[in-house]
C-alpha cells in the first residue's frame, strides 16, 4: 500500500521528468556537432549532467514521510501527513519506502539520458562503448545519491520551497568549488561526471563513487532519526 502511496505523489514528477529529459535528448541530437579545437567532446554533457543531477535529486526527494502533492512544493505539512504517520507502521519503514521509489525514479531517468545520448549525439560521449556508457551511468547515478539523499534528510524537517533551495544551493557551491580552492579528488562529484568519467579517464571513479554513496546512507540515517523524534 505505502509503495502504491508514494506512486501516487510521485508519478506526475516522473512524467514531467521523462518530458524533460525528451526534450534534453532532442537539443542534444539537434546540437550535436564537432566540438571547437582544444574542447573536450564529453563537456557538453558534462555540463547537462550537472545540471540534471541537481534538479533530479531535488525533484524526486519529495517531502520525507510527510504526504505531498503530486507536483507542487509545499508549504507546511498537507492534509494527509498526520493520517500517514499514525499508521501502524514504523516511520523507518515510511521513510525507506518513500526514499527507494524516489531514488529508483530518478536512477531510471539519469539511465535514460545516458543512453540516449549516447545514442542520438555520440560526439558528446566521444565514441564511447556500451560498457563505458554504462559505467558512465553508475557513476553519475551513485554521485547522484549524495545529493539526493540530503534532500531526503532536509525533508524531514523543512518545507519542500525550503528543500528544494537546501538542496540546489549545496549542489551548485560543490559543483563550483574545484574552480576556488583544491578538494579532495573523491570529494568532487562533478569532476566524475566529467574529466574525471570513464568517457574521458576510461576507469571508474570508484573514490567518489565510494565517498558518495558513504555520504548518502548517513543522510539517510540522520533523516531517519529526525523522522522517529519529530512530532507531526
Amino acid at each position: 500500500m505505502f509503495w502504491y502511496k508514494g506512486w501516487l505523489e510521485i508519478r506526475l514528477r516522473l512524467w514531467i521528468a521523462v518530458g524533460w529529459t525528451s526534450f534534453l535528448l532532442f537539443f542534444a541530437a539537434l546540437r550535436s556537432v564537432p566540438p571547437r579545437p582544444g574542447v573536450s567532446p564529453v563537456l557538453g554533457i558534462s555540463l547537462m549532467m550537472g545540471s540534471f543531477v541537481t534538479v533530479m535529486s531535488t525533484w524526486f526527494a519529495g517531502a520525507g514521510i510527510a504526504s505531498q502533492g503530486s507536483f507542487q512544493f509545499l508549504k507546511g505539512l498537507h492534509g494527509s501527513t498526520q493520517y500517514t504517520v499514525s499508521l501502524p507502521v514504523s516511520r523507518l519503514r515510511l521513510l525507506a519506502i518513500r526514499a527507494a521509489l524516489g531514488w529508483m525514479l530518478m536512477a531510471l531517468v539519469i539511465r535514460t539520458l545516458c543512453c540516449g545520448v549516447w545514442l542520438v549525439a555520440p560526439l558528446l560521449t566521444a565514441g564511447a562503448g556500451v560498457v563505458e556508457i554504462v559505467e558512465y551511468a553508475l557513476t553519475v547515478i551513485s554521485c547522484a545519491s549524495a545529493f539526493y539523499f540530503l534532500s531526503v534528510l532536509l525533508a524531514t524537517f523543512l518545507d519542500d520551497q525550503w528543500r528544494a533551495w537546501g538542496t540546489m544551493i549545496p549542489c551548485v557551491v560543490v559543483w563550483g568549488l574545484p574552480y576556488v580552492i583544491p578538494i579532495p579528488v573523491y570529494a568532487d562529484p562533478f569532476r566524475a561526471m566529467g574529466e574525471g568519467s570513464p568517457l574521458v579517464a576510461h576507469t571508474m571513479a570508484w573514490p567518489v563513487m565510494a565517498f558518495s554513496l558513504a555520504l548518502a546512507a548517513v543522510w539517510f540515517s540522520a533523516a531517519v532519526k529526525v523522522a522517529q523524534r519529530r512530532e507531526y
